[in-house]
């Protein structure tokens, strides 16, 4: 009986064990180490920033981004910190082309050895420019969001023509 007790023992012991997790590391991100699965939250961030933008509200936007950020245009401006950045999203919301996108992926991922401590997500849209009511470019636009404590620090974008 004594034995059965002990094998009884053994097997609820191992079976109440959880099975030890591997985290799925791949690829490398230079002197940052590998690269793993980000979190939800930091895809939530870009989601919730990209709602506003849908709507011109550069307050709503500011809430999302780092006063101090770096914002990388596909066409080569910089804006240092989110006040010159939303000023040319205000100007670019008032111009004559109108611009209607949908974001079409998103996801995020972390450096093994990022000292920071944020997260890259990584975003897609197909963008339609138009102009009197015709549609006068299609580009996809892929861009980069590295997100800290909620907010994006550094954003930058990049633009190919769409051909469809």
């Amino acid at each position: 009986m004594k034995k059965v007790f002990v094998c009884l023992s053994l097997i609820a012991f191992a079976a109440c064990t959880a099975p030890e997790v591997m985290e799925s590391r791949v690829g490398f991100g230079g002197e940052d180490g590998s690269v793993g699965i980000g979190s939800q939250a930091s895809v939530d961030v870009v989601v919730s920033l990209d709602a506003a933008w849908k709507n011109w509200d550069t307050e709503a936007m500011s809430e999302f981004l780092a006063a101090d950020g770096e914002f990388s245009f596909d066409d080569g401006r910089v804006a240092e910190g989110s006040d010159a950045f939303l000023a040319i999203v205000e100007k670019e919301g008032s111009m004559d082309t109108l611009y209607s996108w949908d974001m079409f992926y998103a996801f995020s991922v972390n450096l093994e050895n990022d000292t920071v401590g944020g997260e890259w997500v990584n975003a897609g849209f197909n963008v339609e420019g138009t102009y009197l009511e015709e549609v006068i470019e299609k580009t996809t636009f892929n861009e980069w969001y590295y997100v800290l404590d909620g907010k994006v620090t550094n954003w930058s974008s990049h633009k190919r023509k769409r051909n469809d």
